[in-house]
């Protein structure tokens, strides 16, 4: 039995990109024969009907927690978490939960076959080193964010000192790595550039769960997604509200398409640090045809997707960004639904190669604006046929079944247990009874 540990700081009940790519590679692991443990925080971000920085409130008052989840073992550790906003705050709570975290790995986990520790943010990859050195085992960086490159395009680290002693930090750790996963072509372009040799280096990208992600004809999950007219047509947006996300230009679109067309709505939900500043934005510009609700669970997901004729998939004209595949796109076209996405580089490429969407350029409002006109004026049908493409171009390409197989090779092979591996799932895994109940909104 492959004895896997997975060091990440979001996990469920918390929603978004990383807690889903970890549940749904580490279940299954499972079926697999592995035995997986999974290291994370006290959930404190993105919960359905909590702000950002709020500690749900089973979890509250614990400094270390063991619980089971989806089969999944799960070790929770104390991490600081304040609503309040800024990037000093942010690293108070990433720093926090590096040190906690790797000692609960310590304390708790013994010797694991291998380990994997996944960011953003940064500091969970110390936490991995620091585990790695006490308890001798193969560390694995999973790489979804160039957090380093990140900071300094944005603007958030301006020190020159600081810069090369981050640099230099993140170069050592690559190094001292047995392997890295990163999720993009480009990510391990860059990787290779800090110094990495291909051969340590694998891309597994985000993907999607197509027994979750699919058509479904569940009622509408929020009140604003409720339908007024038949003509109407109703732009998603479904995510972090954060600068990354540059949703000011949406609102910016908005407010054009309201002056050309009354029968388009723009619903927006989730939370995140801009949120106060976009929602004033639309206040400010008067944007009546835009809706916001805070984060809705995962089950209700699909059903969301089902109620909006077009999903936004925005990012912000920051060149690292353009690296990254927003997970949602996968999601979105598993659900069978067309695809706006603002952005360049992959996601752009994916998106126009599945048929399932279209692409205009970063933060530009005109041309999102045109964008959402432009798909108006399609006829259901067409914009039908967009959905269909799209799920048939993840389902080839972007299985979550597919991709944890290949990344259980991978770990398998660095542990040196591949002979004693099962081998790989070759039939996607049936739906489960409770599965089939949360993707129809039903349970």
């Amino acid at each position: 039995m492959l004895k896997i540990a997975y060091l990440v700081q979001d996990f469920p009940p918390e929603t978004g990109a990383g807690p889903a790519r970890v549940t749904e590679m580490a279940r299954t692991w499972l079926e697999a024969g592995a035995q997986v443990t999974v290291v994370t925080g006290m959930p404190n971000r993105r919960l359905p009907g909590l702000p950002d920085g709020v500690i749900h409130p089973d979890y509250r008052g614990r400094y270390f927690h063991e619980e089971e989840w989806q089969g999944i073992r799960v070790l929770r550790s104390w991490l600081f978490a304040t609503p309040r906003r800024g990037f000093m705050w942010t690293l108070a709570n990433n720093a926090s939960f590096m040190v906690t975290a790797a000692a609960h790995a310590l304390a708790k986990v013994g010797r694991p076959d291998v380990l994997i520790a996944s960011s953003p943010p940064f500091f969970v990859h110390l936490a991995g080193e620091t585990v790695r050195l006490l308890r001798r085992v193969p560390l694995v960086l999973e790489i979804r964010d160039l957090w380093p490159d990140y900071l300094v395009q944005m603007g958030m680290l301006r020190n020159r000192l600081a810069q090369q002693s981050l640099f230099a930090t993140e170069r050592y750790l690559l190094r001292r790595a047995a392997h890295s996963i990163v999720v993009t072509d480009s990510f391990k372009s860059r990787v290779i550039q800090k110094g990495v040799a291909p051969e340590r280096v694998d891309v597994i990208p985000n993907g999607v769960d197509t027994n979750f992600y699919r058509p479904v004809t569940a009622p509408p999950p929020i009140q604003p997604l409720d339908r007024r007219s038949e003509r109407e047509l109703v732009v998603g947006y479904l995510g972090t509200f954060g600068a990354g996300q540059a949703l000011s230009a949406v609102i910016e679109a908005a407010v054009m398409v309201q002056k050309v067309n009354p029968d388009i709505r723009f619903v927006l939900a989730g939370d995140g640090p801009d949120r106060v500043r976009v929602v004033e934005r639309a206040r400010v510009l008067n944007a009546t045809n835009v809706e916001f609700h805070p984060p809705i669970p995962k089950e209700s997901t699909p059903a969301f997707y089902a109620h909006c004729d077009v999903l936004l998939v925005p990012l912000a004209e920051i060149p690292i960004f353009q690296e990254t595949i927003p997970s949602k796109i996968f999601e979105i076209m598993a659900c069978e639904r067309p695809v706006l996405a603002s952005l360049r580089g992959e996601g752009a490429r994916i998106t126009e190669a599945s048929g399932g969407g279209h692409v205009v350029p970063p933060e530009a409002s005109e041309d999102i604006a045109a964008g959402v006109l432009r798909l108006f004026a399609f006829s259901k049908e067409e914009r039908a046929s967009m959905g269909r493409r799209g799920r048939d171009y993840v389902s080839r390409h972007f299985s979550r079944q597919v991709l944890a197989d290949r990344y259980l090779e991978i770990l398998a092979s660095l542990a040196g247990v591949s002979g004693r591996m099962p081998a790989p799932n070759a039939a996607p895994r049936p739906i489960l009874a409770e599965e089939e109940a949360r993707a129809a909104n039903i349970e």
